[in-house]
């Protein structure tokens, strides 16, 4: 037995859950590495999620029905050995990526260790829960639709959605990444240096094809918002609070120039585009499915491939930099309720389930429309509210005015900041109650669109990323 699996066998032993329950779809008897790599993740014991190919290892797609031995490493997992990471197994996901949360199919579903009562999130559950349980410091993960900010946010991890050339196959919303324990570590896994000279700005060549230059200056001009972007619902009054109170204390940092209310970036309608596109990537998803998936599959098996070119190209000519013109940065919630109770989502219809998880996380799928960087942070240490949940707060980049690097060292100014105030009013100690978000309020019909969404793309997340 290796090291790694020595971990994961001690700590079920300590707990009493099984891998599954701890995030671990499957350990690798041999770990995987390529001794000559060199990369930031060198050394690094590194989850696959179980979306992605190694070869010679069970891949399951979060799901029994579709398990198959990869005859090749993908190449996710080949950047991830060509990045110096030891390969040690597979984290639990979501059915082909396409929920905000984990459950997958004929598995046992992550459990949550700040509480047992709230969901994971989805649909990288399984990385977001072996890291803050200490399996490993690093786990691979994917988003398409907020499937790593999502079940970060839903275990206290800070969770970052890289920026990525959403042209890639004409259109694409899905990010490779990772959940890693700490601010400096997800710095470490991505190769980004932490500075506080916020704004300097570095124009990309995926910036200069948008007309989306980099604003050269040296004070971030941040907008907040807790209105939901892309669902009529409502949010949390906590959060809203919290989130508020965060967003305010960032004007103290002498690398900020304002703090303002953003305005919408579009109207909420809009999201009818990205939710029909998802469906149109799940209609060749092979095999027995679960309801929810099964009924996107169906739904994409009816956009012709004309309509799925027009829908593709309406989402990249959508610009919320039009909005965000002085603004450099957007604050909004992670989350506009605690994680929910496991199974919540799951136990409704297949479009009311689809439209409860947009009303839960209403604002990350812009970032992956756009391709720009985003990043979810906990407003407090989960050590200082045990069996409570750390509200978290997401903050975006407009284009390319951020680095990567900025964005988290943002994060860490904020979560620095909120240190002074009372950890309780920045945690929630009861499960989210989705019925409250009010959801089903028809939208105005002026503004009529219709609307979803899901996670990643092709063989593996094409769905979602909703998670």
């Amino acid at each position: 037995m290796n090291t790694f699996a020595r971990s994961v066998q001690r700590l079920s032993d300590r707990t009493g859950l099984t891998p599954g329950q701890l995030g671990i779809a499957r350990v690798f008897d041999t770990p995987h590495h390529n001794p000559h790599a060199t990369g930031p993740l060198q050394g690094m014991d590194v989850l696959v999620k179980d979306l992605h190919q190694v070869e010679g290892e069970v891949t399951t797609m979060g799901s029994v029905h579709q398990q198959f031995t990869a005859p090749h490493y993908d190449s996710a997992a080949y950047a991830l050995l060509e990045a110096g990471a030891r390969l040690v197994g597979m984290s639990t996901s979501a059915e082909f990526g396409t929920t905000a949360y984990t459950e997958p199919v004929g598995m046992d579903h992550p459990v949550n260790p700040i509480s047992p009562l709230m969901m994971t999130g989805g649909s990288s559950g399984g990385a977001a829960v072996a890291v803050a349980r200490g399996l490993v410091d690093v786990a691979h993960a994917t988003d398409g639709g907020g499937s790593i900010r999502i079940p970060a946010a839903c275990v206290g991890l800070p969770g970052l959605k890289p920026a990525h050339d959403r042209t890639v196959g004409h259109f694409t919303p899905a990010a490779q990444g990772f959940i890693a324990k700490d601010i400096a570590t997800t710095a470490r896994a991505y190769g980004v240096e932490l500075s506080e000279d916020f704004g300097a700005g570095a124009t990309s060549a995926a910036d200069a094809r948008s007309n989306n230059p980099a604003r050269p200056t040296q004070r971030l001009r941040i907008g907040y918002t807790n209105q939901p972007f892309h669902s009529i619902s409502r949010v949390d009054p906590a959060i809203a609070a919290a989130t508020a109170a965060a967003s305010a204390l960032a004007a103290t940092h002498p690398g900020v120039e304002s703090v303002s209310q953003a305005p919408p970036p579009y109207p909420p309608a809009m999201f009818d585009l990205f939710s029909e596109m998802l469906a149109a990537r799940c209609a060749y998803l092979p095999g027995e499915l679960t309801p929810l998936t099964d009924w996107l599959r169906r739904r994409g098996q009816q956009v012709p491939s004309w309509r799925r070119m027009r829908v593709e190209d309406q989402l990249l000519g959508l610009n919320p930099m039009e909005a965000w013109s002085e603004l450099d940065v957007i604050l909004t919630p992670t989350l506009a309720c605690a994680p929910p109770p496991p199974g919540t989502f799951s136990a409704l219809p297949p479009a009311r389930n689809f439209q409860a998880q947009t009303a839960w996380t209403p604002w990350g799928t812009l970032w992956n429309i756009t391709g720009w960087a985003a990043v979810s942070v906990p407003l407090v240490d989960p050590a200082r509210v045990p069996g409570r949940w750390p509200i978290s707060l997401m903050i975006g980049a407009v284009g390319s005015r951020v680095s990567a690097g900025e964005l988290l060292s943002l994060a860490s100014v904020i979560s620095d900041a909120t240190s002074s105030l009372p950890a309780e009013g920045l945690s929630l100690e009861l499960p989210g109650d989705v019925e409250a978000l009010d959801y089903l309020r028809k939208p105005d019909n002026s503004h009529k669109h219709g609307h979803e969404h899901g996670d990643e793309h092709g063989h593996g997340e094409g769905a979602h990323d909703h998670g």
